[in-house]
């Protein structure tokens, strides 16, 4: 006898946990916060205007901003360590990403007779965020925005902006 999974029956669910939404929006405004210093660090890479570096990337995606900043960073700083630097950055930048991808773009439903969840694009489930959880997320997020915008405006990023890399010579 083949044995058939029956469909689960779902509802939307949105909490009524204010706490847990208020997390949840915020994790929200601290990834735009990441993405825009992801569009600063295409200007200070390109000397473009902030009003022109916006306009260039309206509406480009997060992945989009970083491939953008990982292209035009390899020929600008060479690949010396600032390049790798920026690199382990945008790599930090993924995986947060990541993370609020799987809350923001997860569907928030409830099991008839069961548990509210978060499924994601492959079927798979889990428990829904706790808000300890979600500004846990929000906290790296501004962490690592202020990070990035530190190395561009102060930090290595800088300094490798206006000392940059020269010919190699030959031996």
């Amino acid at each position: 006898m083949q044995h058939v999974e029956r469909a689960r029956l779902i509802t939307f669910h949105v909490p009524s946990d204010q706490r847990l939404l208020a997390a949840f929006g915020e994790v929200a405004l601290r990834h735009e916060h990441m993405n825009h210093v992801l569009k600063m660090t295409i200007k200070s890479l390109t000397g473009v205007t902030p009003a022109e570096a916006l306009a260039a990337t309206m509406f480009e995606s997060s992945a989009q901003l970083r491939d953008r900043v990982r292209k035009i960073a390899r020929k600008r700083l060479g690949d010396g360590a600032p390049l790798v630097r920026l690199q382990a950055m945008l790599a930090e930048c993924k995986r947060l990403t990541e993370k609020r991808n799987d809350l923001v773009h997860g569907l928030w439903a409830q099991e008839i007779d069961g548990d509210a969840h978060v499924r994601d694009a492959r079927g798979g489930t889990r428990p829904l965020p706790t808000v300890e959880e979600l500004q846990e997320l929000a906290r790296e997020l501004e962490q690592h925005t202020g990070r990035l915008n530190f190395e561009r405006l102060e930090g290595f990023l800088l300094q490798a902006l206006q000392n940059p890399p020269g010919p190699s010579r030959a031996a």
